[in-house]
């Protein structure tokens, strides 16, 4: 699997590069499988279960605020991306790896709480809300589609990002929780955090456990 940085990429240009990378892993069984390491600067996005009740500020004023706003092919209802929140879309063909939908959530959640382990962070799934959370407050989200076989979309880990841009939307539509960070949840312990460092990290914990399940051994 071939793993690439994005740096930090305007939402709508990201897309796009996943959207020509998903054609072509999708159309040609010789392409490699790719995984996108991104950040983006303050976007919106509302997935396919369209909810206008989560949207705190309505779409018409978030550009006014210097929010983005994006409409996409992905499960879920609404989220956010901001700088320091680190973002991964993977493009892995499921059929030929024998992976459910449900298999590949369980994978990005996992390599989530494994990260957050190494801060000395407990994080875990919730039975009923997809995600990764620490006590009541989600600091990880997931939201993927397969289309011709291959994945693609993924996951967002808070890592550094300082949560603002929360406020104009009700999180994933759950209502009466929170979110947090890493660094926000070490508090004034939390050291520097190099993301392209922590998304190399995170990419090699993919590909562990992407090659258990093709073992047998998950």
């Amino acid at each position: 699997m071939q793993v690439r940085q994005l740096g930090l990429m305007k939402y709508k240009d990201a897309l796009a590069v996943m959207e020509e990378a998903h054609r072509v892993v999708a159309s040609d069984p010789s392409a490699e499988e790719i995984l996108f390491i991104v950040e983006h600067p303050p976007v919106v996005t509302m997935g396919l279960r369209e909810r206008g009740l989560d949207m705190v500020t309505p779409e018409a004023l978030l550009a006014a605020r210097g929010v983005d706003f994006e409409k996409i092919d992905r499960g879920g209802s609404v989220t956010v991306h901001e700088p320091g929140q680190l973002v991964m879309y993977p493009l892995v063909r499921v059929d030929a790896r024998r992976l459910t939908v449900r298999r590949l959530v369980w994978a990005l959640e996992d390599i989530m709480i494994r990260e957050c382990a190494r801060w000395g962070i407990v994080a875990a799934r919730d039975d009923i809300n997809p995600g990764v959370w620490v006590g009541r407050s989600k600091i990880g989200a997931v939201g993927v589609r397969v289309a011709e076989h291959v994945s693609k979309h993924g996951l967002a880990l808070n890592i550094c990002n300082s949560l603002n841009t929360f406020s104009h939307i009700v999180p994933c539509g759950i209502q009466g929780r929170g979110v947090t960070s890493v660094h926000h949840t070490l508090g004034s312990s939390a050291p520097e955090m190099n993301l392209p460092l922590i998304g190399q990290r995170m990419a090699a914990d993919f590909q562990e456990i992407l090659s258990s399940f093709r073992a047998g051994q998950a």
